[in-house]
């Protein structure tokens, strides 16, 4: 066999007794004592304690408790009960025309020979007025609307009043009058005759609704200031209590007429003339047209040819026909999907 120093793995005597050196001499013994837990007791009392309830005293003290708060009441609105109406001392002519309006609506448009007259004027709300009126059983209060749709006008029937418009739609007299409950049917004629009565007041107000129900037709109501017109109406040979409720602005078209002075002169007022319009009928002629001689050859009778101007094509504008008089120059383009002119010089036709 080879000696170790042929194949190269042979080590000098001086490596060899360090390699002897390096090795361990002895080998601890495996103890299974060893490898086992440490197990421990039960915790104390007072380790139980500490764990529980840390010792916090190296903690700031707790800040002072803020002295409770006073409760204090306050005065809160009566939501329920509506603002007292204001009665005013004048009958303004504007309500003295109003019930006129509804007197002569009442006997051209419901053919009832009935007059109402003021009795008294006030201001408030909506709420006020349905509130303060007297509440019986068989009320019905007619609801008129503006154009936009919103409540503006209303007109409280009495009881008494109610039941002699709908006796009276049926053909017959007002008697005696005995309370009941307004029934569909009652509602029905009686919005057949108060329909009329919006635009007899006033031409932008117009019929919404029948309510029986003041506290409903209150919430029906736009907000806002009103004027509260309490009516003695006399039909036939009874007088009944009604009241009209109006929105307090410009919506009635109730100015006040101007006074009627002695030796006064109106001018008559001068009307000034007004522009009528005019169609003029104006031929374009093009300085300088590009087409292909290919759509030209296809052309047919009623056929559209399709010009692809380009923008500020130079044009004249003649009047009367091909051969009329140039009334200006312009400049041929597009605005948008349309084909339109810009004027840059007007001719004597347009001066």
């Amino acid at each position: 066999m080879p000696s170790t120093a042929d194949d190269g793995w042979d080590m000098s005597p001086r490596r060899e007794s360090a390699v002897v050196l390096e090795m361990p001499t002895s080998f601890e013994t495996f103890d299974a004592v060893k490898e086992k837990p440490i197990l421990r007791e039960k915790l104390s009392s007072a380790e139980i304690e500490a764990l529980l309830r840390p010792d916090l005293s190296d903690m700031a003290p707790e800040p002072a408790p803020l002295p409770p708060a006073k409760v204090v009441d306050r005065a809160i609105p009566d939501l329920d009960t509506p603002a007292v109406l204001t009665p005013r001392t004048d009958v303004p002519e504007d309500a003295l025309r109003v019930a006129a309006r509804l007197s002569l609506a009442l006997r051209q448009g419901c053919g009832l020979r009935a007059a109402a007259t003021v009795k008294a004027v006030s201001d408030g709300t909506f709420a006020s007025a349905l509130a303060t009126s007297t509440v019986e059983t068989g009320q019905a209060i007619a609801c008129f609307a503006a154009p936009n749709g919103e409540i503006v006008a209303m007109l409280s029937l009495s009881a008494e009043l109610a039941n002699a418009l709908i006796e009276s739609a049926c053909g017959g007299k007002p008697g005696a009058y005995t309370p009941r409950e307004l029934t569909p049917v009652d509602a029905a004629l009686l919005e057949g005759l108060v329909r009329p009565l919006g635009t007899g007041i006033s031409s932008s107000l117009s019929f919404a609704r029948i309510e029986t129900d003041a506290e409903f037709a209150a919430a029906l109501a736009r907000p806002g200031a009103v004027d509260v017109i309490d009516l003695d109406v006399r039909f036939e040979q009874s007088r009944m209590p009604a009241r009209l409720i109006l929105a307090s602005d410009d919506l009635f078209d109730t100015g006040p007429v101007p006074g009627n002075g002695q030796g006064m002169v109106t001018a008559a007022p001068a009307h000034a003339p007004k522009a009528a319009p005019v169609t003029a009928v104006l031929t374009a002629r093009i300085a300088s047209l590009s087409v292909p001689l290919s759509r030209l050859t296809d052309l047919k009778a009623g056929s559209t040819l399709l010009l692809g101007l380009p923008a500020d094509q130079p044009v004249e504008l003649l009047s009367g026909g091909r051969n009329g008089p140039v009334a200006a120059e312009a400049q041929i383009g597009r605005k948008g999907a349309h084909m339109a002119l810009r004027i840059t010089k007007r001719g004597p036709a347009l001066r």
